[in-house]
Parts: structure tokens; C-alpha cells; sequence
């Protein structure tokens, strides 16, 4: 095997996992390499689509399986939470479908759906239809911004990944100031 495919395997693995680790920050990465070289990652649309779909998907059982402790079955069993249920329930794509584009909502509300017991084959298709959805807009985003900035587009894309970074840590901060103060 030489190194080059060696290399692109590591890569490709690493695209695949980035998910599992920071979603976005993952598919803006997978997205720059595919815009700075589509001859050589031919398949890092399906691999990041791939690794999104399944980071996503396996969230859904937390919420699930917590419905097996009596006291999580408590909780749940209000009439607001039964009230967001129903409203989950017959809003399915449209939840998802938002929750795939604010940032810290996607966890909360994929368990939730277990929780809700959304069925599982609705889950997951609306799963990958979203993370298609949103891996094409990210795709046609930065092939775009690569074309009229070329070189400079990687310090753009830095910039906004320090930015996006750097809200998600001032929103946990101030959270947890919050919260101690009341």
C-alpha cells in the first residue's frame, strides 16, 4: 500500500470520527479538503454523511433507555412533558430539522426523541435526510467561499471555528455564572 493510500485511509477514518467528537467543526473540515481537492477525496461527502448519520443516531437510545428508570419515567410523565411529546410527536422532521441547525440543541432533543419513543425508522430517516440536507449546504457553502477567497478561505474558515469555539465556551460560562449566582 503506498502512502498516499495509507494517508487518505487515516484521513478518511478521521473524517468518519469527527462527528463523534464536534460535529460542525467535523463537517467544515471534511467540506475544506473536499473544496481544496475533489479529485483526491472523491468519497469525503458519504464518509462525513456516514459518520454524521451514525453519531447522531445512537443518541436516540440514551433517551430510551433512561424510560427504564422509575424515576426519569416520573418525571417525564407531567402534563407538560406529556404536552411536548405530542408536539414532538407530530412535529418530528420539523424538530429535527431545526435542531440540526441551533447549535446545543441537537443531544437534548435526540434523546428526548427516545424518550417521546418516536418511532426509530422515522428517527433515523429523518436523521440522514437532515444531515444530507445540512452536509450539501455546508459542501456548497465552502466550495463557494473557496472559489471567490481561494487561500484566504482557510483563514476564514479558522476564524470562524475560533468564533464558534469561543460562543459555545462564553454560553457554557455564563450558564454555570448563572446558575451559581442563583
Amino acid at each position: 500500500m503506498s502512502s498516499f493510500s495509507e494517508s487518505s485511509i487515516v484521513l478518511y477514518f478521521a473524517v468518519f470520527v469527527g462527528p463523534f467528537i464536534q460535529e460542525d467543526g467535523a463537517v467544515f473540515i471534511a467540506a475544506s479538503l473536499f473544496s481544496q481537492n475533489p479529485e483526491r477525496y472523491p468519497l469525503m461527502f458519504l464518509i462525513i454523511l456516514f459518520g454524521l448519520i451514525l453519531s447522531d443516531i445512537w443518541k436516540y437510545w440514551i433517551g430510551w433507555y433512561a424510560l427504564k428508570n422509575a424515576k426519569v419515567y416520573s418525571i417525564i410523565n407531567t402534563d407538560k412533558i406529556t404536552k411536548l411529546e405530542k408536539k414532538v410527536q407530530e412535529h418530528t422532521l420539523t424538530t429535527l430539522f431545526l435542531a440540526r441547525f441551533l447549535p446545543l440543541a441537537r443531544v437534548p432533543i435526540y434523546i428526548a426523541c427516545g424518550l417521546f419513543r418516536i418511532p426509530y425508522a422515522k428517527f433515523c430517516m429523518t436523521i440522514a435526510f437532515t444531515a444530507t440536507i445540512y452536509s450539501v449546504i455546508v459542501f456548497a457553502l465552502v466550495y463557494f467561499l473557496e472559489s471567490f477567497l481561494g487561500k484566504d478561505l482557510k483563514w476564514v474558515l479558522l476564524i470562524i471555528g475560533f468564533t464558534i469555539i469561543l460562543i459555545i465556551i462564553s454560553t457554557q460560562l455564563t450558564k454555570k455564572y448563572l446558575s451559581a449566582r442563583n
